[in-house]
C-alpha cells in the first residue's frame, strides 16, 4: 500500500500532488490519498516544546505536518509506504522488511543548487504495524523539539542499530523517489530554522 499525505483544500497541495500521481500512475503504482492535518484541524495529543532544538518555536503548518503523520501511522495496519504530495518517483520503489527510506532531497534542477544529496525522511518512507506503534509510542513519551522528519529519522536510526554513516549510505542507495520544488510556485510547509 502507498498513501499519500495531501491536502485537498490547498492550491500548492494539489499542484504538487496532481504532477507526481502522474509519474506514479505511469509507473503502475495506485496511490491512496491520506488528508493532512491543517492548522485549524490540530490535535491536542503531541506536546510541542516552546522551542525546537535549533532555537526556532514551531511553525502552526510544522505542527500540522507533524499530525498529517502521527494521525497516519495510528491507521496502519499493513506494511505501507508513505509519501508527501510532493514526493516525485524516477524508479520503482524498493522492498524493506520492516522500515526504511526511499526519497532524496534535493535532486531536481530548480532545488537547492549545489547541496549533497541526503535522505528526506518525511518524503518517503516505508513503515509496518510495528514501526508504526513505535513511531507513535516515542512521539508521545516525550515533548517534540523537532520536526516530524528528525523524529522519523532518529527513529529508524535508533531501531537500525547502525552509526550515521552506513545509516545515510544504506538507504541512499535505495532512493528511488525525490521530493520536488518549482520556486515559482513555492513550496507549502512553511519552517522555522
Amino acid at each position: 500500500m502507498i498513501r499519500m499525505i495531501a491536502l485537498s483544500g490547498d492550491s500548492k497541495s494539489q499542484y504538487y500532488s496532481r504532477i507526481c500521481l502522474d509519474k506514479w500512475a505511469e509507473l503502475k503504482y495506485n496511490i491512496e490519498i491520506f488528508e493532512g492535518t491543517t492548522p485549524d484541524t490540530l490535535g491536542d495529543e503531541l506536546q510541542f516544546a516552546p522551542e525546537k532544538f535549533s532555537g526556532s518555536p514551531f511553525t502552526e503548518i510544522e505542527k500540522a505536518i507533524w499530525y498529517s503523520h502521527f494521525l497516519l501511522w495510528r491507521t496502519v495496519e499493513e506494511p505501507t509506504y508513505v509519501i508527501e504530495h510532493d514526493t516525485y518517483p524516477f524508479r520503482s520503489l524498493p522492498k524493506f522488511e520492516r522500515f526504511g527510506f526511499f526519497s532524496i532531497f534535493p535532486r531536481n534542477k530548480q532545488a537547492w543548487q549545489g547541496v549533497k544529496e541526503t535522505i528526506s525522511p518525511g518524503s518517503g518512507y516505508y513503515i509496518d504495524r510495528q514501526t508504526a506503534s513505535i513511531l507513535i509510542e516515542w512521539a508521545l513519551a516525550r515533548e517534540m523539539n523537532e520536526n516530524v522528519d528528525g523524529h522519523i529519522y532518529q527513529t529508524f536510526k535508533k531501531l537500525s542499530g547502525l552509526k550515521e554513516a552506513e545509516f545515510q549510505k544504506k538507504y541512499l542507495k535505495d532512493a528511488s523517489c525525490f521530493q520536488i520544488v518549482q520556486y515559482e510556485i513555492g513550496t507549502s510547509a512553511e519552517h522555522n530554522t
